[in-house]
Formats: structure tokens, C-alpha cells, sequence
């Protein structure tokens, strides 16, 4: 009986493994000159799935019995189509490819009588159609193998003295080592922008320290929109023509359709810009393929896409991301490949016909009639003659037709997307990998994973242990260390932060020595409740101070509430326009301190609402009694004959009295108003968007009992980009004092600067002093910072390669009335990227508010 379980067993096992190997198509993609074609696609055009080959060139794909068309792509060259056909379940095909370089012709440059470069024809009409092909799809689903690789290739010996050596200790990370990841996943997208993506299965040869909840990704890019990963500048977006200049390479012919190669390149060198070529279906004007690449200071970076055509939709097959880091003493290469296995599409019905899109200056006439005819069905009209004016016009009537629709089907968000994975995703066989990958391994994969699933194996009791053991636990140390106890996972639980001691040194206190304890429990990603206290003691004062809060976000981000009770110390100009660390180097070492305190004892209650994408509800009630201090240390370390001024500010509006302790309930209440901000939403958490649009704020405010005041605040602010003019930094504030505040601490303090450093803060005067200005009166205040991609020192694109940027600002500060009325004015140049971090400015001082004529200044990025 034995002998025949065991028989009915080898059995089995021997049909499982041969199996596996059947019904399979493989080999080696190459060129003609017999090199290797890395990560060339393999299309089943029969079957709607494809795969890609490995590093080595090396394909394998699964198809079943029957006839397979099969279709090989690899960027540059001409597609190559066969039929196999697999006759029974053993079946397995051996099939060598050799693909040709794709061989373009080039046409006459002067086309019909314009006397321009193709290209320009070409692109223009690629840049019109590019909305009409972000809404040629109502629904599709498709399943994708994604797969990351990177390695370390070199650890300057700063870096490895700094802390390299602890990090390959303790992280695993080696240099010279190759990691791999890899995921198959499904997406779901509907028409506007919902998209649901989940790991079905994901696998990786990390070590065990970083083997944590690292999940890959489909890459989500679309080049139809004007910009791309946020912040870089698509060739085929409206303001691409100001942005690159494009060359026409010649075209081909595929099946009968034309395939125009375009050189991409930029106008002026800058991180947000693209060069490379791109090829471009004539007539539907879509795209092809391309191959594109930027820089930045960290490093350089590649992106090819490749594309195929369904139902009459070209979409994308593989993205294939390449970076070479290069920053920081660490140089790495990393790949980030998505090859899409299966498609299904679902059409839009009005955008299946596809306009002619004529080309307006070789057709005068026609353009005129075209875009004089009044449309009176507009999705019709797309499949007619169109001039680029009139399928911009065509467009805009189809996006009122559908905005009720997608307004209800998105819940009024602009865009929603989830990303989960499978409980069980790290839990698959094999034979579940060799079924669904389908890439064949390569030999340095296969040796990697295997010292992966014997590491995984035997630290499995290790890795129990250590999940108990890192369970955050007291040690009598961390009284002075300070300790994070982290209990959460995938951002959802509690955890409690004991901060170290921080302090500093002032005139008013002296040294000090500051903390702070703060529980938090996250309910989800912005849905949670802290409640944290701090604790300060001041030397020179013998005086503890300290306050106590609970903080609370809830309802998708709509609602905060944050309530808090205590006793402590401020800086007068609440804008904080010096740093604790900055003051304390000038006060201990050239006796000059800057930061000015009073004392507060107080009870108060923030609560902000988001009631639309637009508009936010902000409110703070307060009941405090307000001190200013005076110093207790007379001067620092170094110039012991040079005292300190008084903590209290020298102001001609004030006068040099002492404020009186006093009470006072404030309130401030008003609403920020974006006109342009829409909901989006990711994994269930709302977030605002506002992009570009501007954003006002409404705020009056008041102050009742001891000390009195009312004063309204309008605020504008908005950060605009210029295309190739750069980009562009408002601030503008008008302030009223509906009634004079009696009490110098509810006068208006400007962010002005006294030192030679400054930071980053784009809302700061560099040479004003920080409180000679103060007001009660109405004033105007405006900051303008103009970043232009040209302008002296940017116009060497090796310069601007580093990361060296220039920039112009100039503040104004109008007082309208009282004793300083008149105008403060300064002219800025500055240059960051200074070392990758630091910035140098130049400011002029336009007024006699301020001795200086000229100021140089050290600037920071924090």
C-alpha cells in the first residue's frame, strides 16, 4: 500500500513539473548585431497578456494550445510579429528573436509651402489632442508585473565614518549588493480619476531589517497631462512649446499608419524639463513611444515608455525608470520596470471616431469656416474636421455635458485612490511565481532570492523574538536620552515620544533647559488624538514654566480641534523671526540678544472646520494674563563690557513704558477662502489640493478686558509657475485696527532680520529691524520672490546642473498713518544650491528706516 501512495505521488509530481514548463513559448530577444535586448516586450495579441524579457534578454510566457500571434517591441526598432502554434499540453516552443533597428525616412523640411521643421506641425497638433486622449476611456482593468531593482555602488569615506559601517550592520544594506523587488498587481480605473490598485502577490530579497511593508507600485504617470510627477514639464502639454524646442528625425510605417520621430530638447537647462525623443502616431496624434531623460543636483534620470494599440487606444505596455543617485557621499543606480499582462478597456462612446485635426495655415480657408460653425452637439462634432481652436472649444462644451456626472460618480473629488494588499501577498508558492511572473529570473535573482528564503526561514523564530523585543520598553537611561515608544503599525496605533532635553541661552532666562512628553493614538492616517505637555526651566529666573494640550483630527481631515492650558514664555513677535539656536550664538558671543520675552498664563481652544475643498473655518478663543520679562543676565561669554539692551523692544509708536501685567480674553475668527481647491482623496483620507490657485484669508480679531484691541487681516498669497519666465511668489496683507490695541503685545510685529543669516522663510524683510516698526496703525505689506530659469549666473547649464538657482525678491511695507507712515522697500538678489544647501543674497535697503545701504547675507534652507 505503501509502495503504491508513494508511486501515485511521483506520479503526480513528475505531471506537476512538466507541467509547469508546458504550454510555454521562450528564448533570447537580440539585434542584429547579437547583443542583448533587455526588457523587451512580448505582446499575445490573441490572448490580450503579455510579459517582458529579463537583463539578459531572456522571455518566457504561457499561452495554452492553439494558434498565438505573438509581438516583440524594443524601443527604437521595428516591431516583429510570429505565429506559434502549440499543439498539446507538453507543448513547449523554443523561438530566438531578432529585432531590427527601426529604420526612419526623412521628409522635405518645407511642408506644403511652411517653411519650418515637420516637427513643429507635428507637435502642435499632438499637444491639441493630448485632452482628448485623457478622455478616451471610461473604465479599464489590468493586471501588472512590477519590478525594482538598485544597488549601492560606492560610500564616500565621510558617509562610512559618519555612520556607514552602522548601517550595513544593522540594516544589511551592502555595498555592491543587488536588491530586487517584485509585485504582481491589479488595477481598476473609472472614468474621471478613481483608481483601485491592490498587491495580489509581492516578493523581494531585502534584508530582514528594511523587509517591512515595502510594496510596489504601477507606475501612474500620463504624459497627456501638462505636467508629470507633480512638478516636471510633459513635452505634450500646452505650455510645451515655450519650454522645448523640438527637430523632426524622420517617420516610418507601421500597418499602414505613420510613426514621426521627434527630438526633445530644452530650451534652457533646468531639473523640471525633459530631453530625449518621443515618436507619435500621425492622425490620432498620439503617442508611440519615447525615450526621455532629466537631471537634478542628486543625480540623473531616464524614462522610456512603450505603447500599443486596443480598441483603438494607444496604451501604454511597459515603463522602464532608470535613476543614477549621485549626492550626499552615496552613489546608487536603481530600475523601476511596469509591464502590463493583461488589458481590458471599456471606450468612451463619443471618443471612438477620432478629429481630423487640420493644420490652420495650410488651410486658411477651411480653418475659417470651421471655427465660425456653431456646435451644436459636441461630442458629435469630435469625429469631424476640427482646427486645434475648435477641438479646444469642442472639449470644453463635452466637460460641462459630463461635469454633473463625474461630479456624482467621484462624490465631489477630483481624484480617488486606494492602494491595499493582500493579507496573503507574501504568502505565495512558486508555482504562483513561475505561472504569473513569467520574466525569467536571472542567475545573480535566483542566488539572491534563495540566500533571501533561507535568511527568511531560519530568522523566523529571530524575527518573533525581535517583534517582542522591540516592543518599546523602559530603561532608566532614557530619562535624560529621551525615547520614542513606537506601537503602531501601518501608520494606525500609539505611540509615545519622550523628547531629549533641548535648552538655549537668553537674556531673560538665562540658561534653560526645555521638554516635552507627547502621546499620540492614530485611529488612521490623519485621524487621530495627542494629548503632550512641556516642561522649561529658566536658571537666571529660577522658573519653571510648562503647558499641557489634547489635539484632535478627525472627520476626514475636515475637522481640528486643539485645546491647551499653561504657563510659559514667547517671543514677543510671534512670527518667531529668530531661532533660539541663532540668538544664543549672538548673545554668548558678541553679547547682542534678540529674542524678547514675555510671560503668559493662559487657557485657550483652537477649532478649524473644512466645510468645502474651499473654504476653512478658523477660530481660537483665549483667556490669558500677559507679562513682559526683563533680563536677569547683563551680557555673554565673549565682549563682557557690552550689555545687553533691555528684553523690552525700543518702538517711537509705544514709547519706552512697560506694558502692565493685565488680563485679557482674544479671539480670532474668519476663513480661508482657495477658489480653486478640490477634494482628493487617498485611502480613504481627504486632502486638499489647490495646486497653483490662490488662497485668501479673512481673519478679525479682538481682545476684551485689561488690554483692548480689534483688528482685521486680509491675507493673499499664491505661487504661480511662468513656464519658461520661471516661477513666481505673492504675499500681500492689508491690516486694520478697527480699535488701537493698548497693550504693545497686540501690536503688529514684523518677520524683519537684525543678524547676517537668514532662512528660508519667503515672508521675511532682510534688513528690517524686528520691532522699531511695530504698529497699531492700518499698513500694506507685500513679499514677491521671482525664481527665472535665465538670468546671470544660471545661463551656464553646467551651473544650473549643480543646482545653483537665482532668485529676486523685493518687500514693501507701506504704514499708512501714525509717526513712522511712509514706505519701507528692499531689492534682493540671491543664489541658492550653494553646496547643494546654502545661499548667499545681496539686499538694498530702499528707505532711510535702516543705516545700511548694501547687506550681505548667509542663507539657510530650514
Amino acid at each position: 500500500m505503501k509502495s503504491i501512495k508513494l508511486l501515485y505521488s511521483l506520479t503526480i509530481l513528475i505531471f506537476f513539473a512538466s507541467s509547469v514548463n508546458a504550454q510555454q513559448i521562450h528564448g533570447i530577444i537580440r539585434n542584429k548585431q547579437g547583443e542583448i535586448m533587455p526588457f523587451a516586450t512580448v505582446w499575445v495579441s490573441n490572448l490580450n497578456k503579455g510579459t517582458t524579457a529579463n537583463e539578459e534578454g531572456n522571455y518566457s510566457i504561457k499561452t495554452g494550445i492553439g494558434k498565438h500571434t505573438l509581438v516583440f517591441r524594443f524601443l527604437g526598432h521595428s516591431p516583429k510579429t510570429y505565429t506559434v502554434e502549440l499543439e498539446s499540453a507538453n507543448s513547449d516552443k523554443k523561438l530566438d528573436v531578432v529585432l531590427e533597428e527601426q529604420a526612419v525616412a526623412l521628409a522635405e523640411v518645407n511642408v506644403g509651402g511652411l517653411k519650418e521643421d515637420p516637427a513643429i506641425g507635428i507637435m502642435r497638433r499632438m499637444i491639441a489632442m493630448a485632452p482628448f486622449h485623457l478622455k478616451e476611456l471610461d473604465a479599464y482593468e489590468a493586471k501588472a508585473y512590477v519590478k525594482g531593482s538598485g544597488k549601492v555602488t560606492e560610500v564616500s569615506a565621510l558617509v562610512k565614518m559618519l555612520g556607514g559601517k552602522k548601517i550595513e550592520k544593522e540594516m544589511g544594506v551592502k555595498v555592491g549588493s543587488t536588491y530586487v523587488l517584485e509585485g504582481i498587481n491589479q488595477i481598476n480605473y473609472q472614468k474621471p480619476n478613481r483608481l483601485q490598485e491592490k498587491v495580489i502577490s509581492n516578493r523581494n530579497n531585502l534584508p530582514a531589517a528594511i523587509n517591512q511593508g515595502l510594496n510596489l507600485r504601477v507606475t501612474q504617470t500620463n504624459f497627456y497631462r501638462p505636467k508629470v510627477w507633480g512638478s516636471l514639464w510633459s513635452p505634450f502639454g500646452p505650455q510645451a512649446f515655450q519650454l522645448y524646442k523640438f527637430a523632426y528625425l524622420g517617420s516610418f510605417t507601421q500597418d499602414g499608419m505613420t510613426i514621426s520621430k521627434i527630438q526633445v530638447q530644452p530650451r534652457a537647462s533646468y531639473d523640471d524639463l525633459f530631453e530625449g525623443t518621443v515618436q507619435v502616431v500621425e492622425d490620432t496624434w498620439s503617442i508611440y513611444s519615447f525615450q526621455l531623460r532629466f537631471k537634478d543636483p542628486n543625480g540623473s534620470y531616464g524614462f522610456t515608455q512603450q505603447n500599443a494599440l486596443f480598441q483603438g487606444v494607444w496604451m501604454p505596455i511597459q515603463y522602464d525608470s532608470q535613476v543614477n543617485f549621485d549626492a550626499f557621499g552615496i552613489k546608487a543606480n536603481f530600475r523601476y520596470i511596469t509591464q502590463i499582462k493583461q488589458y481590458q478597456i471599456k471606450v468612451n462612446p463619443a471618443f471612438v471616431v477620432k478629429p481630423a485635426i487640420i493644420e490652420e495655415r495650410l488651410n486658411k480657408e477651411l480653418a475659417k469656416e470651421i471655427n465660425r460653425e456653431k456646435v451644436k452637439d459636441p461630442k458629435q462634432a469630435l469625429g469631424k474636421e476640427l482646427t486645434r481652436k475648435k477641438l479646444k472649444e469642442v472639449l470644453k462644451e463635452v466637460d460641462k455635458l459630463e461635469k454633473k456626472e463625474n461630479l456624482a460618480k467621484m462624490d465631489g473629488l477630483t481624484s480617488d485612490y486606494t492602494f491595499e494588499v493582500d493579507s496573503m501577498s507574501r504568502n505565495k508558492s512558486e508555482g504562483f511565481w513561475e505561472e504569473e511572473r513569467q520574466v525569467p529570473l536571472t542567475e545573480a535573482e535566483k542566488v539572491g532570492y534563495k540566500e533571501a528564503d533561507s535568511l527568511w526561514i531560519a530568522g523566523a523564530d529571530k524575527r518573533r523574538k525581535d517583534s517582542i523585543n522591540s516592543l518599546p520598553k523602559f530603561h532608566f537611561g532614557q530619562l535624560f536620552s529621551g525615547k520614542y515608544y513606537n506601537y503602531e503599525k501601518n501608520l494606525i496605533g500609539k505611540s509615545l515620544n519622550l523628547s531629549s532635553f533641548g535648552g538655549g541661552f537668553n537674556a531673560v532666562d538665562g540658561f534653560y533647559l526645555d521638554r516635552s512628553l507627547t502621546y499620540r493614538n492614530r485611529f488612521g492616517r490623519n485621524n487621530y488624538l495627542t494629548l503632550g505637555g512641556n516642561v522649561r526651566y529658566a536658571f537666571a529666573r529660577h522658573n519653571w514654566n510648562g503647558d499641557v494640550f489634547l489635539e484632535r483630527n478627525f472627520d476626514e481631515n475636515r475637522q481640528y480641534l486643539k485645546a491647551e492650558i499653561g504657563s510659559n514664555v514667547f517671543q514677543i513677535n510671534r512670527s518667531n523671526p529668530i531661532s533660539p539656536f541663532l540668538n544664543m550664538f549672538y548673545s554668548l558671543l558678541v553679547s547682542e540678544n534678540y529674542v524678547r520675552l514675555f510671560q503668559k498664563n493662559y487657557v485657550s481652544l483652537n477649532y478649524q472646520y473644512q466645510f468645502t475643498p474651499s473654504i476653512r473655518f478658523l477660530s481660537l478663543f483665549e483667556y490669558r494674563n500677559r507679562e513682559i520679562l526683563t533680563n536677569s543676565v547683563e551680557h555673554g561669554w565673549l565682549d563682557q563690557e557690552k550689555h545687553f539692551e533691555p528684553n523690552m523692544p525700543s518702538n517711537t509708536a509705544w514709547g519706552n513704558q512697560i506694558p502692565a501685567r493685565g488680563s485679557q480674553f482674544a479671539s480670532s475668527l474668519g476663513f480661508r477662502w482657495q477658489p480653486k481647491a478640490t477634494w482628493n482623496r487617498f485611502n480613504g483620507v481627504r486632502r486638499i489640493n489647490n495646486n497653483e490657485g490662490p488662497s485668501f484669508n479673512f481673519i478679525y480679531a479682538f481682545g476684551t478686558g485689561d488690554d483692548q484691541f480689534q483688528r482685521l487681516n486680509v491675507d493673499y498669497n499664491q505661487y504661480i509657475n511662468l513656464a519658461r519666465l520661471g516661477t513666481l511668489n505673492l504675499h500681500l496683507n492689508y491690516t486694520t485696527y478697527l480699535q488701537k490695541a493698548t497693550n504693545f503685545l497686540d501690536y503688529t510685529h514684523f518677520n524683519g532680520n537684525q543678524t547676517i543669516f537668514i532662512s528660508a522663510n519667503d515672508q521675511s524683510f532682510r534688513a528690517l529691524p524686528y520691532y522699531a516698526y511695530s504698529t497699531t496703525d492700518n499698513h500694506f505689506k507685500m513679499h514677491v520672490k521671482w525664481e527665472p530659469r535665465k538670468l546671470m549666473l544660471s545661463q551656464w547649464n553646467v551651473l544650473t546642473q549643480y543646482g545653483i538657482r537665482e532668485y529676486v525678491v523685493y518687500n514693501r511695507l507701506q504704514l499708512l498713518a501714525g509717526v513712522n507712515q511712509g514706505a519701507y522697500q528692499e531689492l534682493v538678489y540671491g543664489i541658492s544650491g550653494i553646496g547643494k544647501f546654502l545661499g548667499l543674497e545681496v539686499a538694498y535697503p530702499m528707505s532711510n528706516w535702516v543705516p545700511e545701504r548694501f547687506k550681505l547675507l548667509l542663507r539657510f534652507p530650514f
